[in-house]
């Protein structure tokens, strides 16, 4: 009875041996992805993570509360800008350079509209708050704040 028993216990030894080995076996044999020649590169283009249709919710000093949508591209002339078409509602497009999650709009012209200026990080990657100040005509500066929610 004693050696049945011994013979159980090595069986199981070896039954437990042999389903690690195959697991290390399978394990080892798995395709590795980054040996892919197919397999698309990673991006490296910090404005990557911006390139979308985003719902937008502003607060403005000036007009209250209004919602719009931004589509924002790359900037065909600068490699580290992205456009904002339609921002702050107005039909226009403003520029703004990319640093990791820190977007900058510079100081500048919003076609005949005015002029604007802020700064803006993704929160998410889903979610961009914007600071920015619009100066419209002679009327005083537009203190805003947005919300940017991809669609």
């Amino acid at each position: 009875m004693f050696y049945v028993y011994l013979k159980i216990i090595s069986m199981k030894k070896i039954i437990y041996s042999a389903l690690l080995a195959s697991g290390i076996l399978l394990v080892s044999c798995a395709t590795d992805k980054k040996d892919d020649p197919t397999a698309p590169a990673p991006s490296t283009d910090a404005r990557d993570k911006f390139i979308a249709y985003w719902s937008v919710s502003e607060n403005s000093s000036t007009a209250g509360t209004n919602t719009h949508t931004v589509n924002i591209l790359k900037s065909t002339t600068n490699s580290s800008e992205i456009q904002l078409n339609n921002f702050s509602g107005l039909s226009i497009a403003a520029r703004a350079s990319v640093n990791n999650n820190i977007i900058t709009i510079p100081y500048q012209q919003l076609g005949s509209i005015g002029f604007t200026q802020g700064t803006g990080t993704l929160t998410s990657a889903t979610s961009i708050s914007l600071s920015y100040t619009n100066t419209i005509a002679s009327s005083p500066p537009d203190n805003c704040t947005a919300i940017y929610t991809k669609q």
